[in-house]
Protein backbone atom coordinates (compact mmCIF):
# COMPACT_ATOMS: atom_id res chain seq x y z
CA UNK A 1 0.00 0.00 0.00
CA UNK A 2 1.49 3.64 -0.81
CA UNK A 3 0.63 6.59 1.36
CA UNK A 4 -1.29 9.38 -0.44
CA UNK A 5 1.70 11.55 0.97
CA UNK A 6 3.86 9.64 -1.25
CA UNK A 7 4.93 11.73 -4.17
CA UNK A 8 8.04 10.08 -5.98
CA UNK A 9 10.26 7.17 -5.06
CA UNK A 10 14.34 7.57 -5.60
CA UNK A 11 15.77 3.72 -5.23
CA UNK A 12 19.18 3.73 -3.59
CA UNK A 13 21.54 2.84 -6.75
CA UNK A 14 23.66 5.35 -6.31
CA UNK A 15 26.55 3.13 -8.42
CA UNK A 16 26.68 2.14 -11.60
CA UNK A 17 23.55 2.50 -14.03
CA UNK A 18 22.37 -1.16 -14.41
CA UNK A 19 20.83 -0.61 -18.07
CA UNK A 20 24.45 -0.12 -19.29
CA UNK A 21 26.14 -2.98 -17.21
CA UNK A 22 24.59 -5.75 -19.40
CA UNK A 23 28.52 -6.73 -20.29
CA UNK A 24 29.78 -7.08 -16.44
CA UNK A 25 31.28 -9.70 -15.13
CA UNK A 26 30.18 -12.14 -11.73
CA UNK A 27 29.15 -11.76 -9.20
CA UNK A 28 28.45 -7.75 -9.48
CA UNK A 29 26.11 -8.90 -12.39
CA UNK A 30 23.38 -10.73 -10.07
CA UNK A 31 23.40 -7.31 -8.46
CA UNK A 32 22.70 -5.54 -12.07
CA UNK A 33 20.47 -8.07 -12.68
CA UNK A 34 18.47 -7.50 -9.25
CA UNK A 35 17.98 -3.90 -9.36
CA UNK A 36 16.54 -4.26 -13.35
CA UNK A 37 14.03 -6.29 -11.80
CA UNK A 38 13.33 -3.98 -9.24
CA UNK A 39 13.46 -1.20 -11.94
CA UNK A 40 10.98 -3.38 -14.05
CA UNK A 41 8.15 -4.14 -11.31
CA UNK A 42 8.19 -0.11 -10.70
CA UNK A 43 7.25 1.17 -13.90
CA UNK A 44 5.03 -1.86 -14.07
CA UNK A 45 3.21 -0.63 -11.04
CA UNK A 46 2.86 2.73 -12.40
CA UNK A 47 5.28 4.12 -9.03
CA UNK A 48 6.59 7.64 -9.62
CA UNK A 49 10.30 7.47 -9.39
CA UNK A 50 13.75 8.99 -10.46
CA UNK A 51 17.05 6.62 -10.40
CA UNK A 52 20.00 8.64 -9.62
CA UNK A 53 23.40 6.84 -10.83
CA UNK A 54 26.32 8.56 -9.50
CA UNK A 55 28.77 5.93 -10.97
CA UNK A 56 31.90 5.78 -8.92
CA UNK A 57 32.21 7.48 -5.70
CA UNK A 58 35.57 9.34 -5.66
CA UNK A 59 35.98 9.31 -1.77
CA UNK A 60 35.53 5.57 -2.31
CA UNK A 61 37.58 4.57 -5.13
CA UNK A 62 40.29 7.18 -5.37
CA UNK A 63 41.86 6.97 -2.06
CA UNK A 64 42.92 3.55 -3.01
CA UNK A 65 43.85 4.32 -6.29
CA UNK A 66 40.90 2.24 -7.67
CA UNK A 67 42.61 -1.62 -5.97
CA UNK A 68 39.43 -3.94 -5.54
CA UNK A 69 39.73 -5.59 -2.24
CA UNK A 70 40.65 -2.76 -0.12
CA UNK A 71 40.14 0.88 0.99
CA UNK A 72 43.82 2.06 1.78
CA UNK A 73 46.17 2.99 -0.78
CA UNK A 74 48.72 0.26 -2.28
CA UNK A 75 51.93 0.73 -0.73
CA UNK A 76 54.54 -1.67 -3.40
CA UNK A 77 52.34 -1.96 -6.74
CA UNK A 78 49.10 -1.21 -8.71
CA UNK A 79 46.73 -2.67 -10.51
CA UNK A 80 45.81 -1.66 -14.17
CA UNK A 81 42.73 -2.99 -15.31
CA UNK A 82 42.84 -3.41 -19.48
CA UNK A 83 45.30 -1.47 -21.00
CA UNK A 84 45.12 1.01 -18.32
CA UNK A 85 43.05 3.78 -21.24
CA UNK A 86 39.82 3.03 -19.93
CA UNK A 87 37.26 6.30 -18.90
CA UNK A 88 35.41 6.39 -15.68
CA UNK A 89 33.37 8.80 -14.25
CA UNK A 90 34.12 9.68 -10.43
CA UNK A 91 31.97 12.24 -8.39
CA UNK A 92 32.05 13.83 -4.91
CA UNK A 93 29.47 12.37 -2.77
CA UNK A 94 28.28 15.93 -1.53
CA UNK A 95 27.40 16.96 -5.26
CA UNK A 96 25.37 13.38 -5.85
CA UNK A 97 23.59 14.42 -2.95
CA UNK A 98 23.09 18.06 -4.15
CA UNK A 99 21.51 16.87 -7.54
CA UNK A 100 19.50 14.03 -6.07
CA UNK A 101 18.00 16.89 -3.10
CA UNK A 102 17.16 18.91 -6.21
CA UNK A 103 15.70 15.90 -8.43
CA UNK A 104 13.17 15.87 -6.23
CA UNK A 105 11.18 18.78 -6.88
CA UNK A 106 12.16 18.96 -10.62
CA UNK A 107 9.20 17.59 -12.35
CA UNK A 108 11.99 16.80 -15.63
CA UNK A 109 13.26 14.65 -13.42
CA UNK A 110 10.09 12.42 -12.85
CA UNK A 111 10.00 8.57 -14.46
CA UNK A 112 13.84 9.35 -15.76
CA UNK A 113 17.06 8.33 -14.78
CA UNK A 114 19.98 10.60 -14.74
CA UNK A 115 23.59 10.67 -14.06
Amino acid sequence: MISENFTRFLPSEFGMDPARMGDALEPGRVSFDEKMAVRKAIQEANIPHTYVSANCFAGYFVGNLCQIGTLLPPKHKVRIYGDGNVKAVFMDEDDVATYTIKAIDDPRTLNRHFT
